[in-house]
């Protein structure tokens, strides 16, 4: 006789042992959210876009002045809502991979997570201004940005590299190793006079890194599109 089951024929009473089946999220309401998602990522680059073409909002030189100097602009809240908005909309491709079996191996996890949290912070902790002391508000913006920016071009390749031989991902595999490789240049101008002030001292000049940060953020920013095109493929 199964457990629960009576012989006079009076149906079962589900107890607190009995497995209640939770549904997993319809195909729908996830595309739903991913579409959220780049929306949201999309608005954050249009305002951007806005702050390097309107010089009211952010009149700082974009070849030389890092992007966090934007919070220092009247468009300040378009820069914090830009890092916030990725953030989000990064939550839902990550949420998404997971759930779906993609994103899996902790480094992997650790990448994506750091990301997402990362670009939140960076909107959360001002950078100190050019010229003034340094603060631990600044110090923690510093460590933001270094983290962010190299940890979703990390996850990319990673994931990239999990499932390049996964028919049906191939193509998405490929294209998030390439733009995972393709940031890597552009931390050089970084890593390099940092290094060598660590090591020797030495202050070594930087040239055009303001450029040179917008263009990462571009990659980036194309990296997180593949993602969220191979979570939407994926929820289908």
């Amino acid at each position: 006789m199964l457990s629960g089951e009576r012989t006079s024929g009076e149906p079962v009473v589900a107890t607190e042992l009995t497995p209640v089946l939770v549904p997993a999220p319809s195909a729908r309401g996830t595309k739903c959210a991913l579409g959220a998602a780049v929306a949201a990522v999309l608005a954050a680059a249009a305002f951007l876009v806005v702050l390097h073409v309107d010089r009211y909002w952010g009149p700082i030189d974009p070849v030389s002045a890092m992007l966090s100097d934007y919070a220092w602009t009247p468009g300040w809240w378009m820069w914090a809502a830009a890092m916030l908005l990725t953030s989000a909309g990064s939550v839902v491709v990550a949420v998404v991979l997971r759930r779906r079996g993609l994103l899996r191996g902790t480094l992997t996890v650790v990448a994506m997570t750091a990301w997402c949290a990362g670009l939140a912070a960076v909107a959360l902790f001002t950078k100190d201004p050019q010229g003034n002391a340094v603060t631990w508000v600044g110090k923690v913006h510093l460590g933001a940005t270094g983290i962010s920016c190299v940890s979703l071009p990390l996850a990319g390749w990673l994931l990239g590299r999990t499932h390049r031989n996964a028919p049906g991902w191939r193509g998405y595999a490929r294209w998030s190793r390439i733009t995972g490789l393709a940031a890597v240049p552009f931390f050089l101008p970084f890593l390099i006079p940092f290094a060598a002030n660590v090591a020797f001292g030495q202050h070594l000049p930087t040239v055009a890194t303001g450029l040179v940060e917008r263009l990462m953020a571009v990659l980036e920013l194309v990296e997180l599109l593949v993602l969220a095109g191979w979570a939407w493929r994926a929820a289908e």
